[in-house]
């Protein structure tokens, strides 16, 4: 009927609403439990693998068995290979067995795959029953020893493009020519590696292939390599040979050193002729030592070069000088190349370092000086190195001859005006060698020049002897004289004059002439004999049959002598010739006349004689150049 109205029933209307609740509360219930199921379960979900190895319902450490022993059976069913290819081709692999796969990490997470919420384990759970699957990678450390060394190797072999620099291989010089620079994002093929190789495993792991090969093909930018500065190579290798030597202060023979040159030209030929990554080599030059530490070892100081014996006279100041001299001398070290200057060795001649009081010339005349007698030691050195083939630096002739020396082979010395030098022109050291000693009663003075003789050569002095002037005679007026008679000088001793002209000869050991040198003139003073008479006496040149005008009415002095005339000589014959002779010798009077006592007469090198210069001979500083040949 229109329009009527039903009336409702109370509380008809809240059912459906009552229903709809309970469904949906038992529904949350439901989830929760099953998220809480979810979450309590000590197991990996269902349908979850790491890399290819099933850890279905595995826990953790099942899970991380079943890897390790998949990586150690199968793993080497992979393998991971790096490749490039350029104008060359490079290539490098590895094994997956090798790899050392972090197991327990990796199963951590594969447990922790649909664990990341509780209200969402559940339907995570619910999920992989129903056939839901979670693929997990493996994890492999950062710094396994096996990937990183696969890549270090790729990276050697690819970008070893720089020059390889050089190495001394014997007598070639061995160098390796970079290829074009090649630039990789290593970081990005480490990563590229992983992927492929986790791939491998699990194809492998999975049962999808019985064996996988996982290939990295690697891309880069290429740019030309620079040349190497070819000079400054040179500079590294060049090396000038050296030749063993005598360490003074240790005594001991340091190494020697083989020179080392090559052709910079043909190094950087060489170079632009060879490939990228080619290996090459040039030769050296190599350039060996005159004297070598084994043969120094075995020829040090073993032959004696040449010596000289003299014999000292004179005061016993005199001797002394002349044995402190050869002390300070002795057992002097030379070594190749180097000078022996007796001034520096034996000086300085003062009172403070020892040296005596003793007879030396001063402005002509012969008076003590300290030192005096110290020129013996330099020329009876002198005469031993005449005896060898040494190079004479300096020498001086002195101012009136000596008679412990044949004429022009002394060597006086001074302060540092005048010394005696010479150089070790050999190869190996040479010692000197100056001993003072008695024989017969005599005190002896020798010098020795030890060294090596490889070639048994030695030198044979000569001098000629020229020019003699015999001491003349003069008087002078002294009243302290007895009248009618005459007073010899006995300090001022007359001397000889003469000059010589000395020569060396070079020998072979048979006694063949190689060279005669041209070793200078000598030129020394005559000192007259000189008379004192009284004056009363008047000039003795004005007497009559040698006799003074009263010397009948006044009786002699029985100390004095009248001489009948005095200073007559015979002279020497100006071209006698007076050999020196090889080997040790004694050198005798050279047979002029010196009626001075010859230790008394000998001039001296001293920093302090006296308030006059001694003067040097009338040759001057009398330098020989050994080299010069007689014409």
């Amino acid at each position: 009927m229109q329009g009527q109205r039903v009336a409702k029933k109370e509380g008809g209307g809240k059912l459906p609403w009552l229903i709809t609740g309970s469904v949906v509360g038992i529904l949350a219930a439901a989830y929760l439990g099953l998220c809480a199921w979810a979450g309590g379960r000590q197991e990996i979900l269902p349908n979850v693998s790491i890399s290819g190895v099933n850890v279905s319902n595995m826990t953790v450490e099942q899970a991380q068995s079943a890897v390790e022993t998949a990586v150690s059976q199968q793993g080497k069913d992979v393998t991971l290979a790096l490749h490039y290819t350029t104008d060359q081709e490079f290539s490098e692999e590895l094994n997956g067995a090798d790899v050392q796969v972090d197991a327990a990490q990796s199963a951590q997470n594969a447990w922790q795959e649909g664990r990341g919420n509780f209200l969402t384990g559940g339907p995570q759970l619910l999920g992989h029953m129903l056939g839901m699957s979670s693929q997990v990678p493996a994890v492999i450390p950062e710094d396994d020893p096996a990937l990183q060394d696969l890549m270090e190797r790729m990276e050697q072999a690819v970008t070893a493009t720089d020059d390889q620099g050089y190495t001394i291989e014997e007598d070639r010089l061995v160098m390796v020519k970079g290829a074009p620079v090649v630039t990789v994002d290593w970081e990005e093929a480490r990563t590229q590696a992983e992927e492929n190789l986790l791939a491998g495993y699990e194809q492998r792991f999975s049962g999808q292939t019985e064996s996988s090969m996982q290939k990295v093909e690697l891309t880069g930018q290429t740019s030309e390599v620079a040349e190497p500065d070819f000079e400054a190579i040179h500079r590294a290798v060049y090396t000038e040979p050296k030749d063993a030597a005598l360490d003074l202060e240790s005594m001991e023979i340091t190494d020697h050193t083989v020179g080392v040159d090559f052709d910079v030209q043909a190094l950087r030929s060489a170079y632009q002729a060879a490939k990228g990554g080619e290996t090459f080599s040039i030769p050296l030059t190599l350039t060996q030592p005159k004297v070598t530490k084994e043969d120094l070892g075995g020829s040090l100081f073993r032959d004696v070069l040449g010596e000289a014996t003299t014999t000292v006279t004179g005061t016993t100041a005199r001797r002394a000088n002349v044995k402190l001299a050869a002390s300070r001398c002795n057992d002097t070290i030379v070594l190749p190349g180097e000078e022996f200057s007796y001034n520096k060795t034996a000086g300085g001649f003062s009172a403070k370092n020892g040296y005596l009081p003793a007879p030396i010339y001063v402005g002509g005349r012969s008076e003590d000086g300290i030192g005096g007698g110290v020129c013996q030691g330099s020329s009876t050195i002198y005469y031993a190195v005449l005896h060898s083939t040494l190079e004479i630096v300096e020498r001086h002739d002195h101012r009136f001859a000596v008679t412990y020396m044949p004429a022009g082979m002394d060597a006086t010395v001074y302060g540092d005006t005048l010394d005696f030098r010479f150089r070790n022109s050999t190869d190996y050291p040479i010692k000197v060698s100056v001993v003072t000693y008695t024989s017969g009663g005599s005190l002896k003075l020798t010098a020795k020049i030890y060294g090596t003789n490889i070639d048994g050569r030695y030198g044979d002095p000569t001098s000629t002897v020229y020019d003699v002037v015999n001491p003349t005679t003069v008087y002078q007026p002294d009243a302290s004289v007895a009248r009618g008679t005459l007073v010899l000088d006995r300090e001022q001793n007359a001397y000889t004059g003469k000059k010589a002209h000395t020569y060396r000869t070079i020998r072979e050991a048979d006694g063949t002439v190689v060279e005669k040198q041209d070793m200078g003139t000598s030129s020394y003073s005559m000192r007259p004999h000189t008379y004192y008479y009284n004056p009363a006496d008047g000039d003795p040149t004005t007497w009559v049959n040698g006799k003074p005008p009263a010397a009948s009415t006044e009786p002699a002095d029985p100390g004095t002598t009248t001489p009948t005339n005095p200073g007559a000589t015979t002279p020497a014959d100006p071209g006698t010739e007076t050999p020196g002779g090889p080997g040790t010798t004694t050198p005798e009077d050279p047979g002029t006349t010196e009626p001075e006592d010859t230790g008394t007469t000998e001039p001296s090198g001293t920093e302090d004689p006296g308030p006059e210069q001694p003067e040097p001979s009338d040759s001057g500083l009398n330098f020989i150049d050994p080299n010069a040949v007689a014409a």
